[in-house]
């Protein structure tokens, strides 16, 4: 495992999710380690981590909190749709 595959990882996802409308986002390092931050660009205060770990032989974008798995390294696209659900950036209304 590669510390220099998991921020190339994290820079494709950053600059998909920089091009979904609501949300902004940036690279910076937990315990030694880069993880995205991702926030809602109207509701800060709805914010998630994600991270890129190699689990059972594959890439996987992660919640650091938890450390589950959102979807794989080669799915920016979607991976970037279950954040902006997870920060209220998907454009759903809520009651």
């Amino acid at each position: 495992m590669l510390v220099n595959d998991r921020r190339v990882f994290l820079r494709v996802l950053d600059e998909v999710v920089r091009a979904n409308p609501g949300l902004a986002c940036g690279i910076v390092t937990r315990g030694g380690v880069p993880v995205l931050c991702v926030i809602n660009s109207e509701m800060p205060q709805y914010k998630a981590e994600i991270g890129a770990d190699f689990t059972d032989g594959d890439w996987w974008f992660t919640w650091v909190g938890s450390g589950e798995t959102i979807g794989p390294v080669d799915d920016p696209e979607g991976v970037t749709a279950v954040i902006a659900r997870a920060v209220r950036a998907d454009g759903q209304a809520r009651p």
